[in-house]
């Protein structure tokens, strides 16, 4: 992957350079470099639509050789428990990524729940504005665009706080600059953020249950 420089004075490059790390998932980083400190080397990474558990999982499988699994509670119970114990007697850790918590996952299977319970919990909280920025900076800095400040100072402080909020709002801005042949400004944010939240209105729909994106 191809580290994106962010002129942002409180925004940090990842040592990896497949997410950005700001002050809003710093700890989260730190988590997850520190994996030999969790409890029986193993944490579960809960977070929103696009927060970037796949991103992280990636960069800690690759770093620790560990054992990943993107969307635990999909997998099956006695699965999820088998891989538990190999992870275990090949002193490998194991990273659980989900976007619901434990609770929800539905749990049967009563040595997997204990498992599960003694695991070291990330949450990935909402992102910061740090953040927002340098996510849509990335967003069209890898498609060779660019967004201007103007448009960035706009929309962090007026939209929503979300990851998933951030992929709609770049796509959509996108989709205008390309229609109007124009550059991404002001003016394309301001009219962008106001279709998205017209179109969420209309729809009854949150950010993070709007049309699914792949999650980086």
């Amino acid at each position: 992957m191809t580290q994106i420089a962010l002129p942002l004075d409180t925004a940090l490059s990842a040592k990896d350079d497949g997410y950005i790390v700001t002050d809003a998932n710093a700890q989260v980083h730190e988590y997850l470099k520190n994996w030999r400190s969790w409890p029986n080397l193993t944490a579960i990474l809960v977070g929103g639509p696009a927060s970037g558990k796949s991103a992280m999982a990636r960069q800690f499988e690759q770093d620790s050789s560990g054992h990943i699994v993107d969307n635990a509670e999909m997998m099956a119970n006695a699965d999820l428990f088998h891989l538990w114990n190999r992870a275990k007697e090949e002193g490998k850790p194991l990273l659980l990524t989900s976007g619901k918590p434990v609770s929800e996952w539905g749990v049967q299977l009563p040595d997997l729940e204990s498992r599960l319970a003694a695991s070291l919990l990330i949450e990935i909280g909402s992102p910061d504005e740090s953040m927002i920025e340098g996510l849509l900076q990335k967003y069209y800095a890898q498609r060779g665009l660019s967004i201007s400040e103007d448009a960035l100072s706009f929309l962090r402080k007026r939209m929503e706080r979300s990851y998933r909020n951030v992929q709609l709002l770049a796509q959509r801005m996108d989709n205008l600059a390309i229609e109007k042949k124009k550059p991404i400004t002001r003016a394309i944010a301001m009219e962008a953020l106001s279709q998205h939240e017209l179109t969420l209105k209309k729809s009854g729909k949150e950010p993070e249950t709007a049309t699914n994106i792949e999650e980086g």
